[in-house]
């Protein structure tokens, strides 16, 4: 996909024979989305995109007679890509809503442990036949749209290697595994070798970005939160305040305990864990304050390294290797909070930046 967004992108002639396509076919003009390694909601879109355009892409590329164009007709035509095209469609829609949610800087994360836990419910439910099963049978549908030939190529009679002729195998190896996979239009070898590898992967990454410690720390943040059934749980919380080093004293949780039990009877109701540490006083729970305060540091500091790295790449370009670190780090500041900087008036900042010192010279021809 990436090919195909630089062979559009790059030339203007290209462009313009895709958006004429486009137009023939009664397609709403869009553009193609590109993919980036940073922003993982370009993946989604850019599969989306290329799949709402595929006849123009098709099409486009059909009536241009260059190798490169001819190149990727092929590898667009073959069954296993408009395979892959709905499988990626089907597994990142069920994570883009947990991906946007991770990037919120208000997230509870207490919240977005049960969010994690119903997204990987939602994809071992997908690792099944009849999933399998309907993502072949909507593929055959593009390909007969689009009256692309489907055929098995993998049962090919291919050549043994010679190399390892002395060996026992017990499993495929080298180019005969991923050849298998990319040609073959069998519903079964398509599960086993691209589907189910696929959600594995997927699984493990989500089970390894939520450890055993994240989701320790997780469940003491929930503690933090009125919301959640375990809010002041003493167990969670001493967790959590053992992972900062802080002494929490179970008296004051069981004092603050009682505290918001009477508030929540007389109709002051805490809504969120910023509530909760405003209304605990800090002669009073000193520790159980500092343990909420952590609770709500995190999310901040998570979004906002987030946030940085994924602005870094637009700042540190190649026309700016040359400035120093305390020219990004400000640039850096001012991208990410681009809310704050736009509410700002331009002609402020201006007339301070005037009045700090006089800036203008004279310049004397000498004598």
């Amino acid at each position: 996909m990436g090919s195909v967004y630089s062979f559009f992108s790059s030339s203007l002639v290209n462009h313009h024979k895709f958006v004429e396509t486009q137009t023939r076919l009664g397609l709403q003009q869009t553009e193609l989305v590109q993919l980036s390694s940073t922003r993982w909601a370009c993946q989604l879109r850019s599969v989306n995109c290329v799949l709402d355009n595929f006849p123009a892409i098709i099409e486009c590329l059909l009536g241009i007679n260059t190798p490169l164009a001819v190149g990727l007709t092929v590898k667009l035509c073959k069954f296993s890509f408009v395979y892959l095209l709905v499988m990626f469609h089907t597994l990142l829609s069920l994570c883009a809503g947990l991906h946007l949610y991770l990037q919120k800087e208000n997230i509870d994360l207490a919240r977005a442990m049960v969010y994690k836990n119903a997204v990987t419910d939602s994809l071992k439910e997908k690792r099944s036949d009849s999933t399998a099963g309907e993502l072949h049978a909507r593929a055959l549908a593009i390909c007969d749209a689009n009256k692309l030939v489907v055929s098995d190529e993998s049962s090919k009679q291919r050549r043994k290697t010679k190399r390892m002729v002395d060996y026992v195998v017990e499993s495929t190896c080298g180019a005969g595994a991923g050849s298998e996979a990319t040609s073959s239009s069998n519903a079964d070898d398509l599960k086993q070798r691209l589907l189910f590898p696929c959600l594995d992967r997927m699984l493990a990454e989500l089970e390894n970005r939520f450890s055993d410690v994240s989701e320790e720390l997780l469940c003491g943040i929930q503690a933090c939160s009125p919301k959640s059934e375990q809010f002041l749980s003493v167990p969670l919380l001493s967790a959590l305040a053992l992972h900062y080093n802080i002494d929490l004293k179970p008296a004051e949780v069981m004092v603050a305990s009682n505290f918001f039990k009477r508030k929540n009877e007389t109709g002051g109701d805490v809504e969120d864990m910023l509530a909760v540490y405003k209304q605990l006083d800090a002669d009073m729970f000193p520790t159980l304050k500092a343990t909420v305060q952590a609770a709500l540091t995190i999310p901040v500091s998570s979004c906002s390294c987030e946030r940085s790295f994924s602005a870094l790449r637009r700042l540190h370009t190649w026309l700016r290797r040359t400035m120093g670190q305390n020219r990004l780090h400000h640039l850096a500041v001012m991208s990410i909070e681009k809310e704050l900087l736009d509410s700002i008036s331009p002609d402020i900042v201006i007339d301070r930046f005037a009045n700090l010192k006089v800036r203008r010279h004279r310049l004397v021809l000498p004598k």
